[in-house]
């Protein structure tokens, strides 16, 4: 089928450098949005949602097409023309003996840690990284099968990021990538996050990573089951999955969660991971595997919790004693003989 460009669908045209068709090939679709977006109005997006895409996308789109040249900072090309200018000014004006200004020492600052910036490697560099090592090819192609796609421009980069910056080997690389697809998080965003974890937690053996593994894997495997079982529809909250792995590693069955769960929603009307894992780790603390047990234990810490309680209960306080004398009041009234007024008279 045919096409043609219509052009009277549209009031102008605007260019597009030929080194931005050279860079297409490895270039992903919202580094063109970004591209053509910025040919057209001559800025990138102020609100990258307008065009699908978030801001670190239009960073990355921006930083690709600046290695390829097809675009150039505003201050470089400030400083081309202030360069210029000023290299005229010196051929027309006469020398000028420079002023020496001594400038106060700069202020210390506290050190920082040091942390290696992301290497913006070139498409050209990649393919030469590619042709100089075997190891990096064969990474390559692994991830590829993997993910079930061709790795983009900035797979290449993120998957050499954790080569060279982070210094996993590639076999670990393949290992983590292989893991996050099986668990259908194939986002190159989370397997980063993933392998930055490792990175923390020094993994970098063969054997460490297939431990990291099995945990991982037992921790999403009694997630999902933690979800079915108390058939919770929601997506489960990035602290919710941290109290997860947690019962996962203290090899808590789906029976006890259930019971925490019920006895948390009878104890506060509603669920609480928080409650329910404070509920988890008092019956893991003193051995509590069953329901039976769960029964047992709670009956016999309940009377423990009544005694505390009537001990610290307030003494009653003494009645005050009256501030009169019952014996003078019966003594006055047997020795008194009252009077009686009678016409005007007292009588006896």
């Amino acid at each position: 089928m045919d096409y043609k460009i219509n052009w009277d669908c549209s009031e102008g045209v605007f260019a597009v450098p030929d080194a931005a068709a050279e860079g297409l090939k490895l270039a992903s679709g919202k580094a063109v949005k970004v591209l053509i977006y910025f040919m057209k109005y001559r800025c990138a997006p102020q609100c990258p949602e307008d065009i699908g895409v978030t801001s670190e996308d239009v960073e990355d789109a921006l930083s690709y097409w600046e290695q390829l040249g097809v675009l150039k900072r505003a201050d470089e090309v400030g400083k081309t023309v202030q360069k210029a200018a000023n290299t005229s000014a010196v051929m027309t004006q006469e020398p000028v003996q420079p002023v020496k200004i001594i400038a106060p020492p700069p202020a210390k600052t506290p050190e920082k840690p040091v942390i290696k910036p992301r290497k913006a490697l070139l498409p050209t560099e990649i393919a030469e990284r590619i042709a100089a090592s075997e190891e990096i090819e064969f990474l390559f192609k692994s991830a590829e099968q993997s993910l079930g796609r061709v790795l983009t421009f900035d797979d290449q980069r993120t998957i050499l990021w954790f080569y060279d910056h982070l210094g996993m080997s590639a076999d670990i690389i393949i290992m983590l990538i292989a893991y996050c697809c099986s668990v259908g998080r194939s986002n190159m965003a989370k397997i980063e996050k993933i392998a930055l974890d490792w990175h923390e937690k020094n993994i970098t053996t063969h054997e460490q990573a297939e431990n990291e593994i099995l945990a991982m894997q037992k921790a999403f495997s009694f997630e999902g089951k933690v979800q079915s079982r108390l058939k919770l529809q929601s997506k489960l909250t990035a602290s919710q999955k941290k109290y997860i792995g947690d019962w996962a590693n203290m090899d808590v069955t789906l029976d006890m969660v259930e019971l925490a769960y019920d006895k948390t929603v009878d104890g506060i009307g509603k669920p609480s991971f928080n409650y329910m894992d404070k509920i988890l780790r008092k019956w893991h603390e003193n051995g509590i595997t069953n329901a039976d047990d769960a029964a047992a234990f709670d009956e016999r810490t309940k009377p423990v919790r009544k005694q505390e309680k009537a001990m610290k209960a307030p003494e009653p306080k003494a009645s005050a004693a009256p501030s009169y004398d019952l014996d003078l009041l019966f003594e006055h009234a047997l020795n008194t003989t009252p009077t009686v007024k009678k016409n005007g008279e007292e009588a006896r």
